[in-house]
């Protein structure tokens, strides 16, 4: 739960995304995050903004698959984070309760954001402190600056 990014925070990166560019997002989940990615999709509130939660089944090799494709993957701390990175991806990765230190992955395509909070890390798995600032603080337009950047850099590599 302390790696949790608001689902309000990805719902509008989502809209951003899609409004200021021709991507279009799809939202991954796994089988207990079908609601909350429904409600990213609703709260964004735009066509081009979908998610995996109406797949009855939802095989990793799905998950793989469609970030094979990405031109960019937004994650926290998780396992995806690690697809993103072993298949070129430009990721952006979310850090809240864990280190960027500690989980290095020396890929030059991968931005790490945190925000360098005096209880960073805690690697807790629920915030000892009860205030989740390292995920709900971390902005919106922090992450999507970065993930333009990472796009960005992701097509002059290509090129």
């Amino acid at each position: 739960a302390a790696k949790d990014r608001p689902a309000e925070h990805f719902s509008k990166l989502a809209g951003r995304l899609v409004r200021g560019s021709d991507l279009h997002v799809l939202i991954n989940c796994g089988p207990a995050e079908r609601d909350t990615a429904r409600g990213i999709v609703a709260a964004a509130n735009h066509p081009r903004v979908t998610s995996l939660a109406d797949i009855d089944e939802l095989p990793i090799g799905l998950t793989k698959e469609a970030i094979r494709r990405s031109r960019l993957l937004v994650t926290t701390d998780s396992g995806p984070r690690f697809f993103g990175v072993a298949f070129g991806v430009p990721t952006v990765t979310l850090f809240g309760p864990t280190s960027t230190e500690w989980t290095r992955t020396y890929n030059g395509g991968e931005r790490s954001l945190s925000l360098d909070l005096d209880c960073q890390p805690c690697m807790s798995r629920v915030c000892p402190l009860r205030h989740h600032r390292c995920m709900t603080d971390l902005s919106v337009d922090r992450v999507y600056q970065s993930a333009l950047a990472a796009i960005e850099h992701g097509q002059s590599r290509a090129a």
